[in-house]
């Protein structure tokens, strides 16, 4: 019995420590990051995790969230003028002076792109006014994106002992950033080209910067993912984003797109003999390719797939059509067959006015292999106002509106067939007197 339960002991014990990742994967590669997570960007699945929700350092990273902060907030037509703490930014791509001049767009690029720190605290300060109340901004759009153990102090990233995420966080960060082209156009760009503005030490200079994302471009750098020597360069990436400091380590979010499947990996503290530069690019790689070769993304259903009608109780009308509200993918491993992939969809019999365009009245919820994998918005088509005082008894407006007509039409002929009935009588009456006077002159 001691022997039975010293085993079963050690079964909890290892599915505690062990990362998880999904039933029918192959094993997943060994990395040197602290903070793992491996997901299908469509489908928003985690495949893999490892410390998902353990508090580190995000580095640069932290610039995903002042890049969606800033499209949300600023006009990127305007222009933005950096003062003396701007300028003393450390350290800095751009190296900007006070009073120098840029774009909000060519500030946005640039700062996605390259990384720089002077940029996102110029968009900080533009914002919100100052970086602690840009942090607070921050906070809450973390906590509005359902974060729970984030805590930014600054919009750049270096380091701060109370600045940290985790990697379950920045992937709820990032598939809300992703959704958004402009982000996603962005950090998917290898370089950027802009113009110095007034008062930089060369206004009117042409610039370039490069990605810090080896994954996009990098041919020439040489490293060994496993057994196998190859460049950084990786087919289909579409970005994102890298981040490193001391206390750090190596930080990267990566995503990559084939036949289909987007796969998004985030690594946290990826450390080793370069401190976490290299290892970055390994371990991001070897997610990738793990997730790649294991998972493929499905189509179910299509947004606008119809799911009949729905009864409106003391509705204008009878019925009002429903339909799915969004496409509904689901994210299969190699053991899973499309065959094992239903739905049903829950209506109600009835639904009582009055009902909005895209009011939810349903769901359709997705099983694959029996369990249950989600479940989505079921909607309105259109809008069903209430109805006349005849809906009580199921009738709609518009047979309504006939029957009254009806009953109006009815009545006019009742009060034409009763007036022709009082003049009746009245000439019939008037003969009669008439006939009466004159038997009665004769009479006499």
């Amino acid at each position: 019995m001691k022997k039975f339960t010293a085993i079963v002991l050690a079964l909890i014990l290892a599915l505690a420590v062990f990362p998880t990742a999904a039933f029918g994967a192959s094993e997943v590669p060994e990395v040197t990051a602290e903070g793992v997570i491996v997901a299908d960007l469509t489908t928003g699945e985690i495949l893999y995790e490892k410390n998902a929700d353990e508090r580190l350092y995000p580095a640069s990273l932290t610039k995903i969230m002042t890049g969606i902060l800033a499209i949300e907030n600023v006009s990127l037509g305007i222009t933005l003028t950096a003062d003396d703490d701007i300028a003393a930014v450390e350290p800095t791509i751009l190296k900007m002076k006070a009073g120098e001049q840029i774009t909000a767009k060519d500030a946005l690029y640039c700062m996605l792109i390259a990384s720089c720190n002077d940029l996102a605290e110029l968009f900080a300060k533009h914002i919100s006014g100052s970086v602690a109340e840009f942090a607070k901004l921050m906070n809450e759009k973390a906590a509005e994106l359902g974060c729970e153990n984030t805590h930014f102090v600054n919009a750049h990233g270096l380091h701060d002992e109370d600045h940290y995420t985790t990697a379950r966080d920045l992937f709820r960060i990032v598939s809300y950033c992703m959704k958004n082209d402009l982000f996603r156009e962005i950090v998917s760009m290898t370089e950027y080209t802009y113009t110095r503005g007034k008062g930089a030490l060369n206004p009117g200079k042409t610039e370039t910067v490069k990605t810090t994302n080896w994954l996009l471009y990098n041919t020439s750098t040489a490293i060994y993912v496993g057994p196998d020597k190859r460049t950084p360069k990786y087919e289909g990436c579409i970005g994102i984003k890298t981040g490193y400091d001391d206390e750090a380590k190596g930080c990267m979010i990566a995503a990559a797109e084939k036949d289909g499947t987007t796969i998004l990996s985030i690594v946290l503290r990826s450390d080793g003999d370069t401190s976490g530069i290299y290892e970055r690019v390994v371990d991001s790689i070897k997610l990738l390719q793990w997730g790649q070769e294991n998972f493929r993304t499905y189509k179910v259903s299509s947004a606008g797939q119809d799911f009949g009608t729905v009864r409106v109780k003391r509705g204008a009308v009878k019925t009002v059509r429903v339909a799915l509200e969004q496409d509904v993918y689901t994210t299969l491993d190699n053991s899973e067959s499309p065959d094992t992939v239903t739905y049903e969809a829950v209506i109600p019999d009835s639904v009582p006015a009055p009902v909005s365009r895209g009011d939810v009245v349903g769901r359709m919820v997705l099983t694959v292999g029996g369990e249950t994998r989600g479940e989505y918005d079921i909607v309105a088509t259109s809008s069903v106002d209430k109805g006349g005082p005849l809906s009580v008894f199921g009738i709609d407006d518009a047979t309504a509106a006939k029957i009254f007509t009806l009953l109006g039409m009815l009545v006019m002929i009742a009060v034409v067939f009763t007036a022709m009935g009082f003049v009746y009588r009245k000439v019939q009456n008037d003969r009669r007197k008439e006939r009466e006077r004159r038997a009665g002159r004769t009479g006499k």
